[in-house]
């Protein structure tokens, strides 16, 4: 009976508010089909231009932005501050990061409490009209409450319900008085709101009129009139998160080696107790750029693993997987071997192979590097659009009776052909290799992960492709070894081998393109999707920077951004009793990569200023429960954690 009288009430309350709009000549709309006949001289505001296409530019140090007359500022918000506003490219994270437009867009963030941060834009003198698409970051629907204020100093207020994504809200209105301003007041517990495709202009008063003579089949009702509620439950199920507790770290229980890359040039090695810090490896051409990548030490700390792009220019990849000992000697390849310095080994015959360029003139360069695998040494050509060029490559070391494969480089990206068989002694012609489109970006072998027994490596391409290969590969063997049986999952950019005998055909990995970002389990060589474990975001594609189990197999840590792309802490998930724990606290800092003590008790991160640049960033070490906090070593990278 209570909930029948509450509707009842509801519903004259939303009458009532549906005609004073109409009666005051403020006509509101759901949809830009019957706004656009409401309105003239519109000027669209669509975000294009103001951030990079690949990037985002943050409004924080301005507190507001301002654009085409129409000023976006932040407000309320209490103690917790009233958020800010960032702009995102229209190919920011390869794709929308919300799944709405295909272009650029305002995200504003304000914090999850107390619930009443806002949205003010102020409007040009004159305008009559304004309309915006409008979505939600988190959850996906939920009440928006919009205040229009008119130049006579009237405000009215109506809510808006955003729509699961991609669909898009709409907030429209027209007017008889100028409007001067709106506010938008996102739900208690609402994380963000993503406004598109901003209009303002004038209206044309016999449309208003005709709106509101068809009694609102046009207006967008108001269905919520209160935003104190609690906020709308996760829609991935995701266990609610204990913050870090308060401590000092176990710094003096610390031990073991800590492998780091500096400056993209040198391996270098330090003690958990911060001491001996000292070089392991290095090579002469690395360089910034196309230098070095994650490392992994055996699980019996005996070799490390690591990617290196120091033969970029006579290989197949961008970067391969290399080992070297504790001293750092013993360098050995394992994707694409051998190493340039065994060819000498092998008898050598000459192969040509004429290359074609077949891209559009506006967009080549026409300059390229090309290779022959087992060659002695590449051959940089210029190749004109529209035009070949035979090359011949008189020492190439012959692996075995199969195709050895020919490249094409420019910069990070590169074109491919299976090649031919070289035979010893023998010059043969390989098919003509033609040059079209952009080429694969990264294509190469980067974040290696071993197997508990130490006998296989792990790693993935720059599209996040998991493949594996053995420790002790086959000289000349170009083959892909999928981790995933059937298709690889989208967005495995992280995942992990079982530490422990009982898990070690049992990988993790994150996956971001199935409803949500999520953790999931499954034996080795299975097919996605496996046991999902637990959700790190209700929100496709994005992204983990590391995910690790725990040595004693009980659960595992992971690292990720926020939605706003402001911060990024670890959290550690424990498998018995499916909870979460916020390791770290970093406020606009990001705790990126990560490596677990041998023993479980702490984990050393990347501390970095920025989400996705490498420069300031240093080692930290903190317990892995959410303790203590300790500075390991300035200027460092991709950490990994031995014995």
């Amino acid at each position: 009976m209570f909930y029948r009288s509450l509707t009842t009430i509801l519903f004259i309350v939303l009458s009532l508010n549906s005609a004073v709009l109409a009666q005051s000549g403020i006509a509101t709309y759901s949809d830009r089909t019957s706004f656009t006949p409401a309105a003239e001289n519109l000027t669209t505001i669509d975000f294009e231009g103001i951030a990079p296409n690949s990037g985002f530019l943050n409004f924080k140090n301005e507190g507001r932005l301002v654009t085409a007359g129409i000023e976006f500022r932040p407000g309320g918000g209490a103690r917790f501050g009233p958020g800010h506003i960032t702009v995102v490219g229209p190919w920011h994270q390869a794709g929308p990061i919300y799944e709405t437009t295909s272009g650029a867009k305002l995200i504003w963030a304000p914090p999850n409490q107390p619930g009443n941060a806002y949205l003010d834009v102020t409007l040009p003198a004159g305008t009559t009209a304004v309309a915006t698409d409008l979505w939600a970051a988190q959850p996906y629907t939920s009440p928006v409450e919009v205040m229009i204020t008119t130049s006579d100093g009237a405000s009215r207020v109506v809510t808006i319900d955003t729509r699961a994504r991609p669909a898009a809200a709409f907030a429209g209105f027209a007017s008889t008085s100028a409007i001067t301003s709106l506010r938008f007041t996102p739900a208690k517990g609402q994380t963000g709101l993503v406004i598109d495709n901003f209009a303002f202009g004038r209206s044309r008063r016999d449309a208003i009129k005709q709106s509101t003579a068809m009694n609102g089949s046009d207006v967008t009702r108001t269905e919520k009139p209160s935003m104190s509620g609690r906020p709308q439950p996760q829609s991935d199920g995701r266990p609610t998160i204990t913050k870090p507790r308060a401590g000092s770290s176990q710094r003096g229980d610390a031990t073991g080696t800590i492998a780091y890359v500096r400056d993209d040039v040198e391996i270098r090695a330090i003690s958990a107790d911060g001491t001996g810090d000292r070089r392991l490896w290095t090579h002469k051409d690395l360089h910034e750029g196309l230098g070095l990548y994650e490392l992994a030490w055996r699980p019996d700390g005996k070799e490390l693993a690591f990617s290196s792009s120091h033969e970029a220019v006579a290989s197949f990849y961008v970067a391969d997987i290399y080992t070297i000992r504790p001293d750092g000697t013993g360098l050995r390849k394992l994707t694409n071997a051998p190493d340039i310095t065994e060819f000498s080994r092998y008898p050598k015959g000459t192969v040509t192979v004429t290359v074609r360029n077949d891209q559009r003139a506006d967009i080549t360069s026409g300059s390229f590097i090309v290779y022959v695998a087992g060659a002695d040494e590449p051959q940089q050509v210029t190749i004109p659009a529209g035009t070949a060029k035979t090359l011949v490559f008189k020492s190439v070391a012959d692996f075995g009776s199969h195709p050895q494969p020919v490249v094409a480089m420019f910069g990070k990206y590169r074109w491919f052909t299976p090649g031919t068989d070289v035979q010893a002694g023998r010059n043969v012609t390989s098919p003509t290799f033609t040059i079209t489109g952009g080429g694969i970006d990264m294509f190469g072998a980067f974040r290696p992960v071993w197997r508990s027994d130490g006998s296989k490596i792990s790693y993935r391409s720059g599209l996040c492709v998991v493949s594996k290969v053995p420790v002790n590969p086959t000289p000349g063997e170009y083959s892909f070894d999928p981790l995933f049986g059937g298709k690889n999952p989208m967005g495995t950019c992280t995942w992990d081998w079982g530490p422990t005998p009982a898990t070690a055909n049992q990988v993790i990995y994150s996956e971001n393109g199935s409803g949500g970002s999520s953790i999931y389990r499954m034996t080795e060589s299975g097919t996605h999707p496996g046991t999902k474990l637990t959700g790190f975001s209700d929100i496709d594609y994005q992204l983990l920077y590391d995910l690790r189990w725990l040595p004693d197999a009980s659960g595992f840590l992971y690292s990720t951004v926020t939605l706003m792309r402001d911060s990024a802490n670890i959290f550690r998930y424990d498998l018995a009793s499916k909870k979460v724990i916020q390791v770290t606290d970093l406020k606009d800092e990001f705790a990126r990569t990560f490596s677990i003590s041998p023993d479980g008790r702490s984990v050393v991160f990347e501390r970095c200023k920025a989400a996705d640049d490498d420069k300031g960033c240093d080692l930290w070490i903190t317990d892995s429960n959410g303790g203590g906090i300790r500075l390991l070593v300035r200027n460092g990278l991709h950490p990994a954690w031995a014995r």
